[in-house]
């Protein structure tokens, strides 16, 4: 969803760029929630410990006190269980947060690799870059980056749209899409259980058997990762399939051969979910297409349209839980209710254009980049200035996102949809207070596996 041309920026602007899609990833943020997470529980322990040795002192001052004492001593050993599942909750999420870690490092890193390989192999694409001035480096960096942080950004103009006719590249810059946020969470429990057959660390087993316990939202069960992947590549083969079927004739697809027709069908569906990387023109595409693309747009990277377990809380407990939230959560805003009032907000910024340009300001345009906006995709219909009724011959056309031609306004609208469509999956927490005696507690947790 770019303002500007791409091929405007200088070298150095596209390395800050870089660094700016790597802080906004899906994957950096939340491996440094882990971490974030891992400091606070430490300094939790390093406060409990130092409270029940405060609680020891004030208990041992008088002798009925020290009889308590040595029945709590002996509550303490009956409780030893708890306290090991909370040191091995710990470690593990320590852990999960190295693993997390080595899976950013290797994914970015293979991207980078793989595109440079193919760069220097197909010396057209290398010399098609070098006709752009562009550096064939700081391309794969970037696109490397971009691919995974799933920005939709390209240093060229026109996205991808210049490898239409080479359905190698795309074949290698589709799994950097996916492995960045749809198939995420399974990729990242393959690769902690390889892990666990490599390292024999009962933590890896953990972690695999108790994901709520870790408190990491990109953990998952085994048969929800099932799941996740079978929406995914079902997702996907159903865009590609529309896409080969309704539109194999169509002016998107105008000059290519049919194996490169169903390349780019494919890595059109694996980048709607969330890259917003386009190899043709959308704004070309037939309605019931795009409508198809703005329903997956809606839909987040955990989206799974298989259940993985019923709904085993009874009502009771669910009007207990409603009852016991917070006034403030109980008026949290729906999804399609966001995203109405935004749409609202953009037809009210930009009614003059919509009066005047109604062709490439349609009420459909302005949905679709809401939407866009909110699944933080970065797709685009354009601007066409043959849709002009008056025509105009100081307008240019441009490869930028239809948003460019917004008002200050409208973009400011759609700058606060990406920031709310970014968090959306974030909630606030109400703090849990800290338990001054520690060892009355008697919460149940899973045991672990000698």
């Amino acid at each position: 969803m770019a303002t500007v041309e791409m091929e405007d920026f200088s070298d150095q602007q596209l390395w800050v760029l870089i660094i700016l899609m790597i802080l906004g990833g899906e994957v950096f943020t939340s491996m440094l929630g882990l971490y974030f997470k891992n400091a606070r529980a430490n300094t939790d322990d390093a406060l409990q410990r130092r409270l029940a040795l405060i609680s020891r002192d004030i208990e041992s001052s008088d002798v009925f006190n020290n009889s308590q004492n040595n029945i709590e001593g002996i509550q303490s050993e009956a409780t030893m269980p708890h306290s090991q599942v909370e040191r091995m909750t710990q470690n593990s999420r320590k852990i999960l947060a190295h693993v997390v870690t080595g899976y950013f490092i290797a994914a970015i890193l293979c991207g980078f690799v793989i595109i440079v390989i193919y760069l220097w192999i197909d010396s057209d694409a290398r010399h098609l870059l070098k006709s752009k001035d562009i550096n064939m480096w700081t391309f794969s960096v970037f696109t490397a980056i971009s691919s995974f942080a799933n920005c939709g950004f390209t240093p060229v103009n026109h996205n991808m749209a210049i490898f239409r006719n080479k359905p190698t590249f795309l074949l290698l810059v589709t799994p950097q899409i996916l492995v960045g946020n749809t198939l995420f969470a399974p990729l990242l429990r393959l690769s902690i259980w390889a892990l666990g057959k490599v390292g024999k660390r009962e933590e890896y087993a953990y972690i695999l058997r108790h994901p709520k316990e870790i408190g990491y939202s990109h953990l998952r069960t085994h048969k929800n990762s099932v799941y996740l992947v079978l929406t995914g590549v079902l997702l996907i083969l159903l865009q590609a399939l529309c896409l080969c079927y309704f539109e194999s004739d169509s002016k998107a697809f105008e000059g290519m051969k049919w194996f490169h027709k169903l390349v780019a069908s494919v890595f059109q569906g694996a980048s709607s979910r969330h890259a917003g990387e386009t190899v043709i023109d959308i704004s070309g595409l037939s309605p019931p297409i795009l409508m198809i693309f703005a329903a997956v747009m809606y839909l987040p990277s955990g989206t799974s349209f298989l259940s993985s377990r019923g709904d085993s809380q009874t009502l009771t407990d669910k009007e207990e839980n409603l009852n016991n939230r917070a006034t403030w959560e109980k008026f949290v805003i729906t999804k399609p209710a966001c995203l109405a009032i935004f749409t609202i907000l953009a037809c009210i910024t930009e009614r003059k254009s919509m009066s005047t340009d109604p062709l490439n300001f349609s009420m459909f345009s302005v949905i679709f980049e809401v939407i866009s906006a909110y699944g933080n995709v970065g797709y685009s219909l354009g601007y066409s200035c043959d849709k002009l009724l008056k025509p105009d011959a100081t307008c240019r056309d441009a490869s930028y996102g239809f948003v460019g031609r917004w008002s200050d306004e409208g973009r400011l609208v759609i700058i606060l949809v990406m920031f709310l469509g970014r968090f959306k999956t974030f909630r606030l927490k109400r703090k849990k207070p800290i338990n001054v005696h520690p060892h009355r507690t008697q919460h149940q947790r899973p045991e672990v596996a000698g």
